[in-house]
């Protein structure tokens, strides 16, 4: 028997500043739509009740990181934070793609896409495609050891880096068996599957190279078990073809040495 899978929502962490992460929410909000927005439109996307919006803006307005245009009543990022896009610019590339390659598996294959990045004995959904009706949760973390995207990670790494793992998340010795045993299998088909801590959910995960990004970061997809299980080599497959064309993509277009 394999490890349990453990989950943390982003809510229950104590040092979680609900304000810093609802303004780089609405910063993320400027990268997406390209364009100033509307109090109102921030309110909408991000479900913040007028009031909360209000003083958030004028926070952030006050601070120098937003500008307002009293005229047409709308908000737009100001050039304070031209040396925090210049340096994402320079990790990333000037278009990695990554929010390309989700949206077109979303497409794709009708299910939730995530993109998960290792953060100590967890694995943290950084971002998702989300098809309408479906849901994901970003900042949700899941424990390496157990899951289907914590063993696709798992799988990119030297053996020496899973025991030290293995030692912070104090795994059992029958825990560790399992964990290299479905590591294995996964080295060999390229990807891993599980489900849910539920039950209900079923995974798909593979490694994908993301420049900037140190360590093996996963492309994963999932949905109600019955819909994804008879699925899982055609779901696998199309991950495996994606990432590959985005790491050959990343390579090529990436920042030009000086």
């Amino acid at each position: 028997m394999g490890a349990t899978i453990k989950v943390k929502r982003p809510g229950e962490r104590r040092s979680l500043s609900r304000t810093a992460t609802r303004a780089l929410d609405v910063l993320e909000q400027f990268g997406t739509r390209c364009r100033p927005l509307r109090a109102i439109e921030i309110a909408r996307a991000l479900m913040l009740t007028p009031s909360t919006t209000d003083q958030l803006l004028k926070t952030m307005v006050g601070s120098g990181h937003l500008l307002f245009d009293a005229r047409h009543k709308t908000y737009m990022p100001s050039p304070r934070l031209v040396p925090f896009g210049a340096m994402i610019t320079d990790l990333f590339g000037p278009d990695a793609g990554l929010r390309d390659l989700m949206a077109g598996l979303r497409q794709e294959l009708g299910l939730v896409v995530t993109f998960s990045v290792p953060n100590d004995t967890f694995m943290q959904i950084v971002d998702a495609a989300i098809p309408e009706g479906q849901s994901a949760e970003r900042g949700l973390r899941i424990s390496v050891f157990g899951s289907a995207i914590g063993t696709a990670c798992l799988s990119a790494m030297e053996d020496g880096e899973i025991e030290r793992l293995a030692h912070r998340a104090r795994l059992k010795d029958h825990e560790l068996r399992a964990a290299r045993e479905a590591v294995a299998v996964a080295r060999t088909q390229g990807f891993s599957q599980g489900a849910s801590v539920d039950g209900a959910i079923w995974s798909v995960a593979v490694p994908l190279c993301v420049p900037g990004i140190t360590g093996p970061a996963v492309l994963g997809t999932a949905g109600q078990v019955d819909r994804v299980l008879p699925q899982v080599p055609k779901l696998a497959e199309a991950m495996q073809r994606a990432a590959a064309s985005y790491a050959r993509s990343a390579a090529s277009a990436g920042p030009e040495e000086s």
